[in-house]
């Protein structure tokens, strides 16, 4: 769905994101879009041309079999548009096995140092490309969210960074071959992650900052650029990804994160979601109970807390869990512990839990307010709450996602923001 508002030149896009649907394969890519997103869009739009906008997710397999066939490339696309289904973002995140239990830091692998993050999300933006060739609107860009670089615990000395800096620069390298036969303009946006290798919107903006220098490197080294049009081209093609539960976590603030999000480079899109709030942990039993009850085997699930006017942070809740059987004053006596456990972004609370609704709201509310200092012409806003699988409540997906989406299209309204004829 597009959306403008009177009187204003930008645009913004809305979608979910796909990661919730464990789709490996172009089939499998197929049957969520029927089964869940279809009877979504006819939920929110009424009739007509309008198109829903999704956030697409291709695991390596799907990836690799669509760049290398351009006849099933263009089946897919020939299906997106008999749905009116608009693919504006994709998330190359998870290499694949994304809603398989074991996956844990996983996720991370294959890392930025390695041709096989680079050849997948390639991948992804040559299919990206191909599916959104054609588009009318002047500039617009599409968007490709992954992680920063690797996982924190992988990252042994600068070197390391800088051969993630390097897959980042190949990565660029083959962004702007593809805008310069398609016209499409892709913007490969990194998001912080707690425990990642920039784990807040501070770390991946100085983090940008080097790798955009040694991406430079890469373009002048090995794809022929000029020293100008390497600058250019990195700082074009490279952004950020604001996740807004991510953010929440690292108890930012809501403002600053904007503004470091836009540094120096394009914010390619937003990921609207809410993570787990948990204020006074040591004098609610029944909250702490309720909150290690949700260790699941699948996803990493970091804990913060701000703890006498100190930042801590574990890795896991089976960390937490061991902290408290402990007795760690330092946990036990925090003003409040954060989790990253996606929650349903329309919800205040989770039971006895709170969410950081309130923060990722701001976000998006700070935004739609001036989108003269918006980095792009469009903005892209991505529902993403992909832990459906192992919320411990029986909730039909459909109906979860309609209430999100009931809720963002709220704040939309009350910015002043209507959706687009046609769009």
């Amino acid at each position: 769905m597009r959306f403008v508002r009177p009187g204003e030149e930008r645009a913004l896009r809305l979608g979910y994101c796909l990661n919730l649907h464990a789709a490996e394969s172009v089939a499998d890519v197929r049957a969520a879009l029927e089964t869940f997103s279809a009877p979504l869009r006819d939920r929110l739009l009424e009739g007509g041309d309008t198109r829903f906008g999704v956030g697409m997710y291709l695991a390596s397999g799907a990836a690799r079999e669509l760049a290398a066939d351009a006849g099933a490339t263009a089946d897919l696309r020939a299906f997106l548009d008999e749905h009116r289904f608009d693919p504006f973002t994709f998330n190359a995140f998870p290499f694949g096995g994304f809603q398989e239990d074991g996956l844990k830091e996983r996720v991370y692998e294959p890392t930025w140092l390695t041709p096989e993050r680079v050849a997948f999300t390639v991948d992804v933006a040559r299919v990206a490309a191909a599916l959104a060739s054609g588009r009318s609107e002047d500039d617009a860009h599409v968007s490709i969210s992954t992680h920063p670089g690797a996982y924190g615990a992988d990252v042994r000395d600068r070197s390391t960074l800088r051969r993630c800096a390097e897959g980042f620069g190949r990565a660029v390298g083959e962004l702007a071959r593809i805008e310069d036969e398609t016209g499409v303009r892709i913007v490969l946006s990194l998001e912080s992650e707690p425990d990642a290798s920039a784990r807040n919107a501070r770390a991946l903006a100085e983090s940008l900052v080097f790798t955009r220098l040694v991406a430079s490197r890469v373009l002048q080294d090995e794809f022929g650029r000029d020293v100008e049009a390497s600058g250019r081209l990195a700082a074009r093609h490279l952004g950020t990804c604001l996740d807004c539960c991510h953010s929440a976590v690292e108890f930012e603030d809501a403002a600053e994160a904007l503004t470091l999000a836009s540094h120096e480079g394009p914010l390619g899109k937003v990921q609207f979601s809410s993570a787990i709030r948990l204020a006074s942990p040591g004098e609610r039993e029944d909250a702490r109970v309720r909150l290690l009850a949700m260790d699941e085997p699948r996803f990493l699930h970091q804990v913060t807390a701000r703890s006498g006017g100190e930042f801590v942070h574990l890795p896991d809740l089976p960390a937490l869990r061991a902290a408290v059987a402990a007795g760690d004053a330092t946990w036990l006596g925090a003003e409040e512990w954060r989790c990253h456990f996606h929650v349903p972004v329309d919800r205040a609370d989770v039971g006895v839990l709170g969410t950081t609704r309130d923060h990722a709201d701001a976000i998006l509310d700070g935004l739609l307010a001036a989108p003269a200092d918006w980095s792009t012409p469009e903005l892209h806003v991505e529902i993403e709450t992909y832990t459906w699988s192992v919320l411990d409540e029986e909730v039909d997906v459909v109906d979860g996602l309609e209430a999100e989406y009931r809720h963002v299209l709220g704040r939309l309204a009350a910015g002043g923001w209507e959706r687009a004829e046609g769009a």
